[in-house]
């Protein structure tokens, strides 16, 4: 096996849009710079690619030119690279919803660093072996809608709320980690990370890639600034950093900033530090897709908003304005075309499975996945290779929340969270049956360095991995 990494700064120019809430924010200054992170693992017959956007979102039109050009530029097929953002609510205007307004030369500046990171990535690939574990962040993440006493569901009301029955969902606190270390060494070169939280700790007028910008600075602190580092955002659709049942202030700004990203750092380096790597290993990719049908609104929601703008002007600060005019243009998309097609694709490595969703996916529809999968490591990534606005639960439509609402945030049909679950499920699936048939040819086993001062050679010994 061979893996390189590289990256590429994304930084816009300063007076960009800062897109994510109603308001339009526009950048005054940079926190941190913002970039996209590509892995590259080639096995010697297949080779993909894992990218990170600080952004946030990757449409399914910036996913393709990237591929197109990647394909041009080192030859991995567009269907091997996978493309994730982070959801950075302190990015660039990539992101066209409520009043804000995407920027297309941005949106293809991105496209094209992200192609180039993946060229670049390729270029340096060395020999390594790979490595795959996980650890616990936990404290940092946490389900931001409830169930209230009246039965009603409600994202984020708000600290301490007497009326708070029990969360609506799950939080994971998993962080998973495939490691790639020099074949002929003993640390790390770089490593892909996962785990599941909303990017929303900054939120202010400086651009930063929030708290995954503190993960890679963890980790570099520990292995060097040479040290290679990919972030893939989990299912978080209704998973923030904000713990509504702590009489703490609200998580928002540097300092709790800082703390997720760390506390996430600090997880991977755990499970780094203890981590055993493969002899042989192998990577693979399988994709499906599906069609979703865009949500009707009824002749009634459309005459309402209507003439709710009719007698408002729109403004951020009157959030039925904005609600009336993001359903007339879901109406005008719907007519324009019915129904959208979803890429699921899912990446095998070694014995870990990421597999994505374009859009904001709720937690408990990942935790499905992972329990019919074989692999010991099955990670949903969202915002993978497309954006389709917030993917929930039946339960949430029927008990309400902000995430439910049209929008171009929120728009497919309300059963097309388990219809991705099942796809997830068969693309797992799909990829375990080839792994099965990659295990019976190419057994993996488990490495570790001897510790005999004796052993001019430094020994390596071997422990068969269960399948």
């Amino acid at each position: 096996m061979k893996a390189g990494f590289a990256s590429r700064c994304i930084t816009p120019l300063l007076g960009k849009e800062i897109p994510g809430l109603f308001e339009r924010r526009f950048a005054l200054g940079v926190h941190d710079d913002l970039f996209v992170r590509a892995a590259v693992v080639d096995d010697g017959k297949k080779c993909i690619a894992m990218v990170q956007c600080d952004a946030i979102k990757i449409s399914a039109e910036m996913t393709a030119r990237a591929r197109k050009t990647a394909e041009v530029l080192c030859g991995i097929p567009g269907k091997h690279c996978f493309l994730s953002a982070t959801h950075t609510h302190s990015g660039g205007p990539v992101f066209g919803s409520f009043i804000s307004e995407a920027d297309a030369e941005y949106q293809d500046f991105i496209a094209d660093q992200a192609a180039h990171a993946i060229a670049e990535a390729h270029r340096v690939r060395q020999p390594v072996l790979a490595g795959t574990g996980a650890c616990l962040a936990e404290g940092v993440a946490f389900n931001r809608r409830f169930i209230m006493k009246d039965g009603s569901q409600i994202t984020h009301p708000g600290k301490m709320n007497p009326d708070i029955e029990i969360p609506a969902g799950p939080a994971d606190p998993t962080v998973t980690v495939v490691a790639f270390r020099a074949a002929d060494g003993t640390e790390p070169i770089g490593a892909i990370v996962h785990f599941a939280c909303h990017a929303t700790h900054m939120n202010g007028l400086l651009y930063s890639a929030d708290y995954p910008n503190y993960i890679v600075d963890t980790l570099r602190a520990v292995y060097g600034e040479d040290f290679g580092a990919v972030y893939l955002n989990g299912a978080c659709g209704d998973v923030t950093q904000v713990d509504n049942q702590s009489p703490r202030p609200g998580e928002f700004g540097e300092y709790w900033c800082k703390r997720t990203g760390r506390a996430v750092g600090a997880a991977a380096l755990q499970a780094l530090a203890k981590m055993d790597y493969f002899t042989q290993a192998t990577v693979d990719a399988a994709s499906r897709s599906l069609l979703a049908p865009i949500r009707t609104s009824t002749p009634q929601q459309a005459k309402a908003a209507r003439e709710r703008l009719r007698n408002h002007a729109l403004d951020s600060s009157d959030i039925e304005t904005i609600y009336a005019y993001c359903l007339l243009r879901v109406e005008k998309m719907r007519k324009a075309r019915p129904r959208e097609r979803l890429e699921i694709l899912g990446v095998r490595i070694a014995d870990a499975c990421f597999w994505g969703v374009p859009g904001e996916y709720f937690q408990e529809f990942a935790m499905n996945v992972r329990k019919t999968s074989e692999f010991p490591y099955t990670c949903c990534v969202e915002l993978a290779n497309g954006y389709f606005g917030y993917i929930c639960t039946e339960e949430a439509f029927a008990g309400g929340g902000y995430e439910i609402r049209t929008a171009p945030s929120s728009y497919l049909t309300e059963d097309t969270g388990r219809r991705i679950q099942k796809t997830g499920e068969r693309v797992v699936a799909d990829l375990c049956r080839a792994a099965r048939a990659e295990l019976a040819r190419l057994p993996q086993t488990r490495t570790w360095e001897s510790s005999d001062p004796d052993d001019a050679l430094g020994a390596i010994h071997q422990i068969k991995k269960k399948p």
